[in-house]
């Protein structure tokens, strides 16, 4: 192989041999074209230069492979024939029979050209032009970026593809334009466009329109998202999505995002024109916002907020509105009873920290009401962790200040003091001891007690028959303060043992804990403590209350036994279980908690795990006097490469606004087949087992492969609401990648 080196015009080459070098980079002129080839040969001394044999030519950072060049000095033209490759500093490669090029490899032209781009896409022409290095004009044009071969190498039509009589790419504008082209869907034509852009694929935001949501359904008609995606800076960029219904017209939604060093906001929301004639308990304008945000100021003050607000109960069900993208949640509160909005302040330095927080709530139950639903204005907490250890442990400090506002009902303001100390202690025989104390102090004011729904100032009244727990001095306005402190003791004993390639552990733990008893009195009002799941998970929080109103007072002895096993097989076996014993009762509680009573609910879970494959995960509460299950929650899966499904059911007791136990028992199935290569099937059925009842089926095809999506799902909603009717809703959705995604 012979090896040649010239000017950026090849000007000045001559027949004489170099040492081979394998880039051009080792010239010490950069505008210098290296080149190799088997065989070079020149017929006169200003004439053509033919090198023939894996000829390689290089200038900067584009690179040449060919069978054979031709470089004429005079015209400073380089043709080159027979597998031709070129590519340059992108690693974006161009595939050709023939090219005729410029000196410097940069502009030329190509006959049966191919190209292989970023993100998989190919673009093939019968011929195209290269104009100053940032414009390739293509005739006879053809865009894909499916695989056109397949797994054998043969051939094969792609999932979808563009002809067009001409094609330019823009790499300055970062777009491909395409005139008179025809969307193929393997090899079919269902599209025509006179003119069509799309970004080019090297690109990773530019405006354009984003792939439509199609659907119909029995609430809103035939219904369709059109979003368009608008990249306003490197920072900044928003989506417009509207959605066109037969029945409502248009929803108009957006969604605005902003990034930079020290904060991030985004912001979504929606508005619609509705004609309420027919429904006269709905507003005229229909509407949601939604939103997320932080911004850092200096090192130690982080200032964040995170909005949900919406114009009526029903705005969401009917629309089917929901978090999406940077603001979807793992537990939707859309499809829950209520809404919740915040505002946060943090302050963070050394071991201590604070954080303000204001909330607003917007309940969705069409018997919610919104004046006695409370603004929290504001909440404050303190907590400095001291960092050397005190009496060999760890010591904390901390104050809390709630206050709450309603328009319509009590107004409650509680500050609250405490300190903290706890130590381990482990012994050379394994034993585990852990030490605790805590000093707290809560002080309240209560304001407007005539207007609230639970506070009774007659003993005589119809009220105070409902709810005998609530009563009052009779004064509107209360002072009350408690003292909470509580010590306790936990012992556990780790062990854990070999036994014929299985591997076993077992934990007893025992929790001893002592507070001042009865230090619930009946005019502090459970504000912030009304929901508490009792389970093993928390059976060894010595204040099981979720807050601070309700404190778990009293002197009490929490059991319990945790146990493992991994056996040979893959196979693992957990289980725990767990008791609370009480030397006397606590009001810190409702009835349907399990707690409280002198022996509590019976605690426990039983997982069983086949390596990644299968798993069954239940969690139960047993009542202690009757053996009744008063909540339970089991959960199975099973996962091989074609199928998944998971089963989920649940039972539970849960008290209403009439201190009555309400059962409730659901039952969860969803699963997916891979049927084929590409394609997908699955669905979900959702039952109330209590009521017999259907409450969501979806069924869903869909399709995926290296360059497309194609989804549909049919859905059918059986909840119902003052405004709203079950709905049956067919839903499409698909994305061609690189083209629309």
């Amino acid at each position: 192989m012979t090896t040649f080196l010239a000017g950026g015009c090849f000007a000045g080459m001559t027949a004489e041999p170099v040492a081979a070098a394998s880039s051009a980079e080792e010239s010490d002129d950069p505008d210098r074209v290296l080149f190799e080839a088997d065989v070079v040969s020149r017929d006169q001394e200003d004439g053509p230069i033919v090198a023939e044999g894996d000829v390689r030519a290089y200038f900067g950072e584009r690179y040449l492979r060919a069978d054979k060049l031709i470089y004429n000095p005079s015209t400073d033209i380089v043709v080159a024939e027979g597998n031709v490759s070129i590519t340059d500093a992108n690693l974006e490669t161009a595939f050709a029979g023939r090219v005729e090029l410029s000196g410097d490899l940069r502009d030329g032209i190509a006959e049966n050209f191919s190209a292989l781009l970023d993100n998989n896409a190919r673009l093939a022409a019968d011929t195209a032009i290269r104009e100053q290095g940032a414009r390739t004009r293509l005739s006879r044009a053809v865009y894909t970026s499916c695989n056109v071969c397949n797994d054998e190498g043969e051939g094969k039509t792609p999932t979808w593809r563009i002809k067009s009589l001409r094609v330019t790419r823009d790499e300055e504008r970062k777009v491909v334009r395409f005139h008179h082209a025809f969307l193929e869907i393997k090899g079919v034509p269902i599209l025509y466009a006179p003119y069509l852009q799309t970004p080019d694929p090297s690109v990773e935001r530019q405006s354009g329109f984003l792939p439509p949501n199609i659907g119909a359904s029995s609430r809103l008609g035939f219904n369709v998202e059109l979003p368009y995606y608008l990249a306003i800076s490197n920072h900044q960029d928003a989506t417009l999505y509207p959605k066109i219904s037969a029945s409502d017209g248009v929803l108009w939604q957006g969604e605005w995002r902003r990034r930079s060093e020290r904060g991030y906001h985004v912001l979504q929301g929606g508005v619609i024109d509705f004609d309420n004639t027919n429904e006269p308990g709905v507003p005229g304008v229909r509407w949601h916002l939604f939103g997320r945000g932080h911004r850092r100021f200096g090192d130690n003050w982080r200032v964040s907020y995170d909005v949900e607000r919406i114009s009526d109960d029903t705005y969401l069900r009917q629309y089917d509105v929901e978090r999406r993208g940077d603001l979807r949640q793992e537990l939707d509160r859309g499809q829950t009873n209520q809404l919740r909005s915040n505002g946060r302040l943090e302050w963070r330095s050394g071991g201590s920290q604070l954080v303000a927080d204001t909330y607003a709530f917007q309940g969705l139950r069409a018997a919610d009401d919104s004046s006695t639903t409370p603004y929290v204005l504001p909440l404050i907490d303190f907590r400095h962790n001291f960092r050397g250890k005190i009496a060999g442990g760890r010591a904390s400090i901390g104050a809390n200040f709630a206050s709450l506002y309603r328009t319509g009902g009590i107004d409650t303001q509680r500050f609250t003091a405490s300190a903290n100390w706890d130590r381990d202690i482990i012994t050379k025989g394994g034993h585990r001891f852990q030490a605790f104390a805590e000093a707290r102090m809560d002080a309240y004011h209560l304001r407007d007690l005539d207007q609230g729904t639970e506070i009774c100032l007659d003993a005589a009244s119809d009220c105070a028959a409902s709810f005998p727990g609530f009563r009052t001095s009779g004064n509107t306005t209360e002072f009350e303060t408690r003292l909470a402190p509580t010590i306790g003791v936990e012992w556990s004993y780790p062990l854990m043992r070999e036994f014929h390639g299985a591997r076993l552990f077992i934990e007893p733990k025992v929790q001893l804990v002592a507070s001042i008893a009865d230090q619930n009195p009946d005019n502090i009002i459970n504000e912030d403590s009304q929901s508490i799941e009792f389970d093993y998970a928390g059976l060894f929080d010595y204040n099981k209350a979720t807050g601070f109103d309700s404190f778990e007072d009293g002197q009490r002895v929490n059991i319990g036994v945790s146990a493992s096993a991994l056996l040979p097989n893959n196979i693992t076996i957990e289980g725990a279980v767990g008791q609370q014993f009480r030397a006397q009762t606590t009001d810190a509680f409702e009835n349907s908690s399990g707690l409280g009573e002198k022996s509590s609910d019976i605690v426990g879970s039983v997982n069983v795990r086949i390596g990644n494959t299968a798993g069954v995960e239940n969690r139960f509460r047993i009542d202690n006097e009757d053996g009744d299950i008063q909540r339970a929650e089991s959960m199975a899966y099973f996962r091989t490469r074609r199928f998944t499904a998971n089963l989920s059911y649940v039972r539970l007791n849960e008290e209403n606004i009439s201190n009555n136990l309400v059962r409730r028992e659901e039952l969860t199935a969803r699963g997916a087949l891979k049927v084929a290569k590409y394609w997908t099937v699955g669905g979900a059925w959702r039952l109330d087992l209590e009521s017999d009842r259907t409450i969501r089926q979806d069924f869903t095809v869909g399709y995926e492969d290296e360059c497309s999506t194609f989804g549909i799902t049919y859905r059918r909603d059986r909840t119902r609401d003052a405004n709203l009717e079950p709905d049956n809703a067919v839903l499409l959705s698909f994305t061609l990648k690189s083209l629309v995604d």
